[in-house]
Protein backbone atom coordinates (compact mmCIF):
# COMPACT_ATOMS: atom_id res chain seq x y z
CA UNK A 1 0.00 0.00 0.00
CA UNK A 2 1.54 3.42 -0.60
CA UNK A 3 0.04 7.05 0.17
CA UNK A 4 -1.10 8.92 -3.00
CA UNK A 5 -1.87 12.93 -2.81
CA UNK A 6 -4.66 13.48 -5.14
CA UNK A 7 -6.55 16.48 -6.84
CA UNK A 8 -9.67 16.28 -8.15
CA UNK A 9 -13.01 17.97 -9.13
CA UNK A 10 -16.26 17.60 -7.90
CA UNK A 11 -19.47 17.37 -9.79
CA UNK A 12 -19.89 20.78 -8.97
CA UNK A 13 -17.04 21.94 -10.12
CA UNK A 14 -14.93 22.64 -6.40
CA UNK A 15 -11.42 21.48 -6.27
CA UNK A 16 -10.52 18.92 -3.54
CA UNK A 17 -7.03 17.98 -2.65
CA UNK A 18 -6.50 14.52 -0.17
CA UNK A 19 -4.48 11.85 0.62
CA UNK A 20 -5.07 8.15 0.47
CA UNK A 21 -3.98 4.73 0.51
CA UNK A 22 -4.15 2.46 -2.04
CA UNK A 23 -2.27 -0.73 -3.99
CA UNK A 24 -2.00 1.46 -7.25
CA UNK A 25 -2.57 4.53 -9.29
CA UNK A 26 -5.34 2.91 -11.07
CA UNK A 27 -7.47 2.03 -7.74
CA UNK A 28 -7.16 5.63 -6.55
CA UNK A 29 -8.59 6.80 -10.32
CA UNK A 30 -11.99 4.03 -9.32
CA UNK A 31 -12.30 5.60 -6.10
CA UNK A 32 -12.51 9.08 -6.76
CA UNK A 33 -14.96 8.19 -10.23
CA UNK A 34 -17.11 6.31 -7.54
CA UNK A 35 -17.74 9.51 -5.28
CA UNK A 36 -18.72 11.16 -8.49
CA UNK A 37 -15.41 12.94 -8.83
CA UNK A 38 -13.24 14.17 -11.90
CA UNK A 39 -9.60 12.91 -11.04
CA UNK A 40 -6.80 15.33 -12.35
CA UNK A 41 -3.71 14.36 -10.75
CA UNK A 42 -2.44 11.49 -8.20
CA UNK A 43 1.21 11.62 -6.57
CA UNK A 44 3.08 8.95 -5.64
CA UNK A 45 7.21 9.63 -5.03
CA UNK A 46 6.50 12.19 -7.53
CA UNK A 47 3.43 11.92 -9.32
CA UNK A 48 1.97 11.51 -12.36
CA UNK A 49 -0.91 13.24 -13.84
CA UNK A 50 -3.67 11.08 -14.19
CA UNK A 51 -5.62 12.80 -17.18
CA UNK A 52 -2.53 11.97 -19.55
CA UNK A 53 -3.79 8.12 -18.84
CA UNK A 54 -6.87 9.13 -20.04
CA UNK A 55 -7.61 8.11 -24.04
CA UNK A 56 -7.90 11.77 -24.90
CA UNK A 57 -4.70 12.47 -23.80
CA UNK A 58 -2.96 10.44 -25.96
CA UNK A 59 -4.22 11.66 -29.34
CA UNK A 60 -2.70 14.79 -30.77
CA UNK A 61 -5.70 16.29 -31.72
CA UNK A 62 -9.72 15.91 -31.45
CA UNK A 63 -12.45 15.91 -32.76
CA UNK A 64 -13.10 18.38 -35.10
CA UNK A 65 -17.09 18.51 -35.07
CA UNK A 66 -16.87 17.90 -31.07
CA UNK A 67 -14.43 21.10 -30.61
CA UNK A 68 -16.74 23.02 -32.93
CA UNK A 69 -19.73 22.31 -31.22
CA UNK A 70 -17.86 23.19 -27.76
CA UNK A 71 -16.00 26.16 -29.32
CA UNK A 72 -19.68 27.25 -30.59
CA UNK A 73 -21.45 26.64 -27.00
CA UNK A 74 -18.28 29.08 -25.36
CA UNK A 75 -18.82 31.87 -27.75
CA UNK A 76 -22.85 31.75 -26.97
CA UNK A 77 -22.74 31.36 -23.27
CA UNK A 78 -20.21 33.82 -23.11
CA UNK A 79 -21.97 36.60 -25.43
CA UNK A 80 -24.83 35.94 -23.43
CA UNK A 81 -23.35 37.61 -20.61
CA UNK A 82 -22.29 34.18 -18.15
CA UNK A 83 -19.47 33.96 -16.37
CA UNK A 84 -15.89 32.07 -17.53
CA UNK A 85 -16.17 30.06 -14.93
CA UNK A 86 -19.96 29.35 -15.11
CA UNK A 87 -19.54 28.88 -18.85
CA UNK A 88 -16.58 26.20 -18.51
CA UNK A 89 -19.13 24.39 -15.82
CA UNK A 90 -21.93 23.91 -18.41
CA UNK A 91 -19.21 22.69 -20.79
CA UNK A 92 -18.62 19.66 -18.71
CA UNK A 93 -22.05 18.11 -19.37
CA UNK A 94 -22.64 19.23 -23.17
CA UNK A 95 -23.92 17.32 -25.59
CA UNK A 96 -22.23 16.36 -28.92
CA UNK A 97 -18.71 17.24 -27.12
CA UNK A 98 -18.55 13.91 -24.63
CA UNK A 99 -14.86 13.26 -25.50
CA UNK A 100 -13.75 17.32 -24.73
CA UNK A 101 -15.63 16.65 -21.21
CA UNK A 102 -12.47 16.01 -18.61
CA UNK A 103 -10.50 18.56 -20.98
CA UNK A 104 -13.35 21.07 -19.98
CA UNK A 105 -12.94 19.84 -16.20
CA UNK A 106 -9.62 20.55 -16.09
CA UNK A 107 -9.52 23.49 -17.91
CA UNK A 108 -11.95 24.74 -15.55
CA UNK A 109 -10.00 23.84 -12.39
CA UNK A 110 -6.67 25.86 -13.76
CA UNK A 111 -8.97 29.15 -14.82
CA UNK A 112 -10.34 28.64 -11.00
CA UNK A 113 -6.37 28.64 -9.50
CA UNK A 114 -6.11 31.76 -11.71
CA UNK A 115 -4.67 30.77 -15.04
CA UNK A 116 -5.92 32.24 -18.10
CA UNK A 117 -8.04 30.47 -20.58
CA UNK A 118 -5.78 30.15 -23.83
CA UNK A 119 -2.92 29.08 -20.98
CA UNK A 120 -5.31 26.09 -19.48
CA UNK A 121 -5.71 25.25 -22.84
CA UNK A 122 -2.23 25.14 -23.55
CA UNK A 123 -1.42 22.18 -21.24
CA UNK A 124 -4.07 20.06 -22.49
CA UNK A 125 -2.24 17.95 -25.77
CA UNK A 126 -5.22 17.28 -27.44
CA UNK A 127 -5.57 21.06 -27.93
CA UNK A 128 -4.69 22.66 -31.14
CA UNK A 129 -1.92 25.19 -30.97
CA UNK A 130 -3.45 27.35 -33.69
CA UNK A 131 -7.20 27.29 -31.31
CA UNK A 132 -4.69 28.17 -28.15
CA UNK A 133 -3.67 31.15 -29.96
CA UNK A 134 -6.92 32.38 -31.01
CA UNK A 135 -8.33 32.10 -27.84
CA UNK A 136 -5.12 33.87 -26.04
CA UNK A 137 -5.67 36.91 -29.02
CA UNK A 138 -9.55 37.17 -27.85
CA UNK A 139 -8.77 37.50 -24.14
CA UNK A 140 -5.47 39.87 -24.91
CA UNK A 141 -7.87 42.00 -26.99
CA UNK A 142 -11.03 41.57 -24.49
CA UNK A 143 -12.90 40.15 -27.87
CA UNK A 144 -13.06 36.55 -26.11
CA UNK A 145 -16.47 35.61 -27.44
CA UNK A 146 -16.16 37.37 -30.85
CA UNK A 147 -13.54 35.50 -31.39
CA UNK A 148 -14.90 32.38 -30.63
CA UNK A 149 -17.71 32.81 -32.72
CA UNK A 150 -15.18 33.13 -35.44
CA UNK A 151 -13.10 30.00 -34.57
CA UNK A 152 -16.32 27.96 -34.45
CA UNK A 153 -17.22 29.43 -38.06
CA UNK A 154 -14.06 28.10 -39.55
CA UNK A 155 -13.95 24.89 -37.26
CA UNK A 156 -17.34 24.04 -38.81
CA UNK A 157 -16.32 25.00 -42.44
CA UNK A 158 -13.97 23.02 -42.29
CA UNK A 159 -15.64 20.36 -40.97
CA UNK A 160 -18.50 20.45 -44.17
CA UNK A 161 -15.22 20.64 -46.92
CA UNK A 162 -14.25 17.48 -45.10
CA UNK A 163 -17.85 15.93 -44.83
CA UNK A 164 -18.83 16.71 -48.28
CA UNK A 165 -15.36 15.42 -50.15
CA UNK A 166 -15.62 11.65 -47.09
CA UNK A 167 -19.57 11.38 -48.70
CA UNK A 168 -18.47 12.09 -52.14
CA UNK A 169 -16.25 8.88 -52.21
CA UNK A 170 -18.71 6.87 -50.11
CA UNK A 171 -20.24 5.54 -53.48
CA UNK A 172 -16.73 4.85 -55.26
CA UNK A 173 -15.84 3.08 -51.97
CA UNK A 174 -18.28 0.82 -51.85
CA UNK A 175 -18.38 -0.11 -55.63
CA UNK A 176 -14.07 -0.94 -55.11
CA UNK A 177 -15.20 -3.36 -51.96
CA UNK A 178 -18.24 -5.07 -53.63
CA UNK A 179 -16.43 -5.58 -56.74
CA UNK A 180 -13.20 -6.64 -54.84
CA UNK A 181 -15.41 -9.30 -53.01
CA UNK A 182 -16.72 -10.25 -55.78
CA UNK A 183 -13.71 -11.12 -57.83
CA UNK A 184 -12.20 -12.90 -54.57
CA UNK A 185 -15.51 -15.11 -54.45
CA UNK A 186 -14.76 -15.99 -57.83
CA UNK A 187 -11.19 -16.66 -57.79
CA UNK A 188 -11.93 -18.73 -54.15
CA UNK A 189 -15.09 -20.72 -54.83
CA UNK A 190 -16.16 -20.42 -58.35
CA UNK A 191 -13.28 -21.02 -60.44
CA UNK A 192 -11.78 -24.09 -58.68
CA UNK A 193 -15.33 -25.81 -59.20
CA UNK A 194 -14.28 -26.26 -62.57
CA UNK A 195 -10.85 -27.91 -61.62
CA UNK A 196 -11.95 -31.79 -62.21
CA UNK A 197 -14.27 -30.51 -65.12
CA UNK A 198 -10.99 -29.70 -67.16
CA UNK A 199 -8.58 -31.99 -66.01
CA UNK A 200 -11.20 -34.98 -67.43
CA UNK A 201 -11.22 -34.18 -71.25
CA UNK A 202 -6.93 -34.06 -70.77
CA UNK A 203 -6.44 -31.65 -73.55
CA UNK A 204 -4.46 -28.12 -72.68
CA UNK A 205 -7.17 -25.64 -71.71
CA UNK A 206 -6.31 -22.60 -73.56
CA UNK A 207 -4.26 -19.72 -72.44
CA UNK A 208 -6.49 -17.48 -70.87
CA UNK A 209 -8.43 -20.43 -69.22
CA UNK A 210 -4.51 -21.31 -67.85
CA UNK A 211 -3.64 -17.84 -66.49
CA UNK A 212 -7.09 -17.15 -64.95
CA UNK A 213 -6.95 -20.71 -62.86
CA UNK A 214 -2.97 -20.46 -62.19
CA UNK A 215 -3.97 -16.45 -60.22
CA UNK A 216 -6.86 -18.58 -58.69
CA UNK A 217 -4.46 -21.47 -57.21
CA UNK A 218 -2.16 -18.50 -56.12
CA UNK A 219 -4.55 -16.37 -54.26
CA UNK A 220 -6.36 -19.83 -52.81
CA UNK A 221 -2.68 -20.69 -51.56
CA UNK A 222 -0.70 -17.81 -50.37
CA UNK A 223 -3.35 -15.31 -49.97
CA UNK A 224 -1.99 -14.76 -46.58
CA UNK A 225 1.81 -14.14 -47.61
CA UNK A 226 -0.40 -10.97 -49.88
CA UNK A 227 -1.83 -9.75 -46.56
CA UNK A 228 1.65 -10.01 -45.23
CA UNK A 229 3.20 -8.38 -48.02
CA UNK A 230 1.00 -5.35 -47.58
CA UNK A 231 1.11 -4.70 -44.15
CA UNK A 232 4.80 -5.25 -44.20
CA UNK A 233 4.58 -2.22 -46.88
CA UNK A 234 2.60 -0.04 -44.45
CA UNK A 235 4.90 -0.69 -42.45
CA UNK A 236 8.31 -0.16 -44.23
CA UNK A 237 6.37 2.89 -45.37
CA UNK A 238 5.34 4.38 -42.00
CA UNK A 239 9.05 3.99 -40.79
CA UNK A 240 10.35 5.12 -43.87
CA UNK A 241 7.43 9.21 -43.92
CA UNK A 242 8.91 9.12 -40.41
CA UNK A 243 11.90 11.24 -41.83
CA UNK A 244 11.14 14.45 -42.69
CA UNK A 245 13.18 14.97 -45.87
CA UNK A 246 11.26 11.70 -47.10
CA UNK A 247 8.06 12.55 -46.10
CA UNK A 248 8.36 15.86 -47.92
CA UNK A 249 9.65 14.26 -51.04
CA UNK A 250 6.60 11.97 -51.01
CA UNK A 251 4.10 14.68 -50.18
CA UNK A 252 5.87 17.03 -53.11
CA UNK A 253 5.54 13.99 -55.25
CA UNK A 254 1.14 13.52 -54.29
CA UNK A 255 1.14 17.54 -55.24
CA UNK A 256 2.14 16.78 -58.88
CA UNK A 257 0.16 14.01 -59.33
CA UNK A 258 -2.42 14.74 -62.14
CA UNK A 259 -5.89 15.51 -61.15
CA UNK A 260 -5.58 14.41 -57.54
CA UNK A 261 -2.44 16.42 -56.72
CA UNK A 262 -4.37 19.41 -58.00
CA UNK A 263 -7.37 18.93 -55.46
CA UNK A 264 -5.39 18.03 -52.88
CA UNK A 265 -3.14 21.21 -53.06
CA UNK A 266 -6.15 23.43 -53.69
CA UNK A 267 -7.75 21.65 -50.30
CA UNK A 268 -4.63 22.49 -48.52
CA UNK A 269 -4.44 26.01 -50.03
CA UNK A 270 -8.09 26.56 -48.72
CA UNK A 271 -7.26 25.28 -45.06
CA UNK A 272 -4.26 27.89 -45.11
CA UNK A 273 -6.36 30.70 -46.56
CA UNK A 274 -9.12 30.40 -43.74
CA UNK A 275 -7.14 29.62 -40.87
CA UNK A 276 -4.38 32.47 -41.73
CA UNK A 277 -7.62 35.04 -42.26
CA UNK A 278 -9.09 33.34 -38.97
CA UNK A 279 -6.17 34.38 -36.85
CA UNK A 280 -5.37 37.73 -38.24
CA UNK A 281 -8.89 38.86 -38.15
CA UNK A 282 -8.85 37.83 -34.21
CA UNK A 283 -5.58 40.16 -33.94
CA UNK A 284 -2.49 37.25 -34.18
CA UNK A 285 0.24 38.91 -36.20
CA UNK A 286 0.80 37.81 -39.23
CA UNK A 287 3.90 36.49 -38.96
CA UNK A 288 2.74 34.36 -35.78
CA UNK A 289 -0.27 33.57 -38.04
CA UNK A 290 1.67 31.86 -40.35
CA UNK A 291 3.68 29.76 -38.34
CA UNK A 292 0.78 28.48 -36.76
CA UNK A 293 -0.78 27.75 -40.37
CA UNK A 294 1.98 24.78 -40.24
CA UNK A 295 0.28 23.01 -37.63
CA UNK A 296 -3.08 22.82 -39.23
CA UNK A 297 -1.73 21.56 -42.86
CA UNK A 298 -1.04 18.42 -43.93
CA UNK A 299 0.82 18.57 -46.62
CA UNK A 300 4.76 19.35 -45.49
CA UNK A 301 5.81 20.39 -48.69
CA UNK A 302 2.90 23.21 -48.33
CA UNK A 303 3.89 23.71 -44.50
CA UNK A 304 7.68 24.27 -45.59
CA UNK A 305 7.03 26.73 -48.04
CA UNK A 306 4.96 28.60 -45.15
CA UNK A 307 7.46 28.43 -42.57
CA UNK A 308 10.13 30.07 -45.60
CA UNK A 309 7.68 32.68 -45.82
CA UNK A 310 6.86 33.55 -42.31
CA UNK A 311 10.81 33.60 -41.92
CA UNK A 312 11.39 35.94 -44.40
CA UNK A 313 8.26 38.14 -43.13
CA UNK A 314 10.34 38.52 -40.08
CA UNK A 315 12.97 39.58 -41.94
CA UNK A 316 10.57 42.73 -43.74
CA UNK A 317 9.57 40.88 -46.85
CA UNK A 318 5.99 40.89 -48.70
CA UNK A 319 3.53 38.11 -48.03
CA UNK A 320 2.51 37.92 -51.68
CA UNK A 321 6.08 38.56 -53.27
CA UNK A 322 7.25 35.74 -50.89
CA UNK A 323 4.35 33.53 -51.13
CA UNK A 324 4.50 33.52 -55.26
CA UNK A 325 8.03 32.31 -54.59
CA UNK A 326 6.46 28.94 -53.56
CA UNK A 327 4.55 28.46 -56.35
CA UNK A 328 1.74 27.12 -55.21
CA UNK A 329 -0.60 30.12 -55.61
CA UNK A 330 -2.52 31.02 -58.42
CA UNK A 331 -1.36 34.82 -59.85
CA UNK A 332 -5.49 35.95 -58.96
CA UNK A 333 -5.18 34.98 -55.09
CA UNK A 334 -1.41 36.66 -55.00
CA UNK A 335 -2.52 40.05 -56.43
CA UNK A 336 -6.06 40.10 -54.11
CA UNK A 337 -3.53 39.06 -51.13
CA UNK A 338 -0.97 42.37 -52.60
CA UNK A 339 -4.71 44.29 -52.21
CA UNK A 340 -5.37 43.05 -48.64
CA UNK A 341 -1.64 43.98 -47.70
CA UNK A 342 -1.93 47.50 -49.34
CA UNK A 343 -5.01 47.97 -47.33
CA UNK A 344 -5.30 46.69 -44.11
CA UNK A 345 -7.96 44.06 -45.22
CA UNK A 346 -5.60 40.77 -45.78
CA UNK A 347 -8.08 39.08 -43.08
CA UNK A 348 -10.98 39.56 -45.05
CA UNK A 349 -8.87 38.66 -48.72
CA UNK A 350 -8.45 35.79 -47.28
CA UNK A 351 -10.85 34.64 -45.44
CA UNK A 352 -13.09 35.94 -49.09
CA UNK A 353 -10.64 33.71 -51.25
CA UNK A 354 -11.05 30.85 -48.93
CA UNK A 355 -15.25 30.88 -49.78
CA UNK A 356 -14.58 31.08 -53.53
CA UNK A 357 -11.86 28.00 -53.17
CA UNK A 358 -14.43 26.27 -51.03
CA UNK A 359 -17.23 26.19 -53.84
CA UNK A 360 -14.26 25.70 -56.56
CA UNK A 361 -12.92 22.34 -54.23
CA UNK A 362 -16.81 21.25 -54.45
CA UNK A 363 -17.00 21.51 -58.03
CA UNK A 364 -13.91 19.71 -58.55
CA UNK A 365 -14.85 16.66 -56.29
CA UNK A 366 -18.36 16.44 -58.17
CA UNK A 367 -16.66 16.54 -61.73
CA UNK A 368 -13.66 13.85 -59.86
CA UNK A 369 -16.71 11.33 -58.36
CA UNK A 370 -18.13 11.96 -61.96
CA UNK A 371 -15.58 10.64 -63.96
CA UNK A 372 -14.44 8.05 -61.56
CA UNK A 373 -17.57 6.27 -60.74
CA UNK A 374 -18.08 5.13 -65.07
CA UNK A 375 -14.42 4.51 -64.98
CA UNK A 376 -14.41 2.24 -62.23
CA UNK A 377 -17.71 0.47 -63.33
CA UNK A 378 -16.22 0.17 -66.47
CA UNK A 379 -12.45 -1.04 -65.33
CA UNK A 380 -14.09 -3.54 -62.68
CA UNK A 381 -16.77 -5.11 -64.93
CA UNK A 382 -13.78 -6.02 -67.74
CA UNK A 383 -12.12 -7.97 -64.95
CA UNK A 384 -14.75 -9.53 -64.16
CA UNK A 385 -15.86 -10.28 -67.80
CA UNK A 386 -12.48 -11.10 -68.43
CA UNK A 387 -12.63 -14.08 -65.75
CA UNK A 388 -16.06 -15.15 -66.87
CA UNK A 389 -14.68 -14.97 -70.58
CA UNK A 390 -11.80 -17.24 -69.88
CA UNK A 391 -13.75 -20.21 -68.14
CA UNK A 392 -16.81 -19.39 -70.72
CA UNK A 393 -14.09 -20.43 -73.27
CA UNK A 394 -12.63 -23.54 -71.93
CA UNK A 395 -16.00 -25.26 -71.34
CA UNK A 396 -16.99 -24.16 -74.69
CA UNK A 397 -13.98 -26.00 -75.46
CA UNK A 398 -14.87 -29.38 -73.20
CA UNK A 399 -18.15 -29.43 -74.78
CA UNK A 400 -16.56 -29.51 -78.25
CA UNK A 401 -14.50 -32.35 -77.65
CA UNK A 402 -17.72 -34.06 -75.96
CA UNK A 403 -19.76 -33.99 -79.37
CA UNK A 404 -16.41 -35.54 -81.32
Amino acid sequence: MANYRYKAMTASGALIRGRIEAPSEAVVIRHLRSEGHYPISAQAGGGLDILHAAPWANSQSVSLRALATATRELSDLLLAGLELDRVLGVMVNLRGAESLRRAFATVRARVRDGTMLADALAEDPAIPKFYVSMVRAGEMGGVLAPTLKKLAEYLTRTQAIRDAVLSALVYPAILLVTAGLAVIFLLTFVLPSFEPLFASTGHALPLPTQIVMGISEVFRRFWWLGVLVVAGGVWWAQRRLQDPSRKRRWHALILRMPILGRLLTDIELERFKRILGTLVASGVPVPTALSLSQDVLWNSEIAAAIAVTAKSLREGDNLAHQLAQSRLFPPATLDLIAIGEETGRLDEMLLRQAGLDEQRIRHQVDRLIALLVPTLTILLGLIIAGLIAAMLTAILGVNELALQ
